[in-house]
């Protein structure tokens, strides 16, 4: 994750020098780039099944470089470019897949709880589904055209994601041995997870601050092979450029 952010930020930097560059020519058609902007949120998950609970904070992040393109002499601007975002679902259940099941190919994964999986009380401080996708946001933009830490900031838009990574994570008693040791094991690749994410953004604020919302319109899970959850984001962005 921290090497993708890296990517993010360094591409943003050069950006910013282009930008630079650019300003000494129009510097009025290129005032105000949101060249990268970091949005910390959490996820409120939806279509949870009864069998898990899940944390009240599932923290995530979103990594974004983009560039805006002024409408005119107008305050708004189409904005686009690429990123990063991780989502993480933190519950008490585990995922289990399935491909036969009464000897028929069913190709599923299910939730269990720890304890009702193992057959005993399972102590653990973390057990969570991180998914991570490569986005391509686009907004609509508007900015009023004061000074830009005294602007007032408002953004709606569409992104759509490529999973390119998914994992669960587990640190807890040693449930493979049966001990109370502490372990801490991943699973990768896990099955049936939608390879594309999608939903609506929306952003509100002033100066370098902003309230940021998501709602994911794809579910985690492929039609009819798992749990159909989907996060609302709800969260901060910071425009450090």
């Amino acid at each position: 994750m921290k090497k993708y952010l890296f990517l993010i930020v360094l591409t943003s930097l050069l950006l910013n020098g282009f930008s630079q560059e650019t300003n000494l020519i129009n510097p009025e058609k290129n005032k105000g780039k949101d060249l990268l902007i970091i949005d910390f949120f959490t996820d409120l998950w939806q279509n949870v099944p009864a069998v898990a609970n899940v944390r009240a904070i599932n923290q995530g992040i979103n990594a974004y470089t983009m560039l805006n393109f002024p409408i005119g002499f107008t305050n708004f601007s189409l904005a686009g470019g690429i990123g990063i975002s991780s989502h993480n679902f933190y519950s008490d259940v585990i995922i289990l897949s399935r491909d036969v099941s009464n000897q028929q190919l069913t190709g599923t994964s299910e939730f269990m709880k720890l304890g009702d999986y193992y057959g005993r009380k399972i102590d653990y401080s973390i057990n969570k589904l991180n998914i991570t996708y490569l986005d391509i946001p686009l907004e609509i933009k508007f900015k009023t055209r004061a000074e830009r830490n005294k602007r007032i900031k408002a953004s709606v838009g569409f992104k759509i994601g490529c999973n390119f990574s998914n994992h669960t994570k587990y640190r807890g008693e040693d449930v493979i041995e049966n001990t109370s040791d502490v372990i801490t094991f991943k699973k990768s690749n896990i099955k049936y997870v939608n390879k594309w994410n999608y939903g609506i953004t929306g952003r509100i604020g002033y100066g370098r601050y902003n309230i940021m919302v998501y709602y994911s319109f794809s579910k985690i899970f492929e039609k009819d092979k798992g749990p159909q959850i989907y996060p609302v984001s709800i969260g901060i962005s910071i425009t450090p450029f």
